[in-house]
């Protein structure tokens, strides 16, 4: 009987798209903050990799990176990501696999929250939130998260 339960429980692991060795250990999520500007000049090359990305979705001229973490997220599991500026994400492991990791996320600057939704991050692929202006220039916060 103990056999079959085992079974079924690591049947269902895969079933829903992971290992359960994978869904234990976690993915590693890595955020960058951006600060996102108008106007138009140079950008970071540190964000080289994902300036076309940034473009497309953002529409702006330039982006600097202003702060960077990563932690690792199990399903069940939590982690928090400080970055810069009192800006933190608040994850929560909904389901790792192979293929994506799902995530609940709370971005918030000191006290207030900035966006609460929840994401699917293909492996290795950006995701990117834009956030609220700051500055008076029209600038605007963003972050791109990257699970492996």
């Amino acid at each position: 009987m103990r056999m079959l339960i085992l079974a079924l429980a690591v049947a269902s692991a895969f079933t829903l798209g992971g290992s359960p060795a994978r869904a234990a250990e976690g993915v590693s999520v890595r955020a960058i903050l951006i600060s996102a500007s108008p106007q138009k000049g140079k950008s970071d090359p540190k964000l080289a990799p994902f300036e076309a990305t940034l473009r497309r979705i953002l529409r702006f001229e330039t982006f600097r990176a202003v702060g960077e973490a990563s932690a690792r997220v199990s399903e069940g599991g939590r982690a928090t990501l400080t970055l810069a500026q009192g800006h933190r994400l608040e994850l929560s492991g909904d389901r790792t696999g192979a293929r994506e990791t799902r995530v609940r996320l709370r971005w918030r600057q000191g006290n207030r929250d900035l966006m609460d939704t929840a994401l699917a991050l293909p492996a290795g692929r950006p995701a990117v939130l834009g956030g609220p202006a700051h500055g008076d220039k029209g600038d605007v916060w963003a972050v791109i998260i990257i699970a492996n």
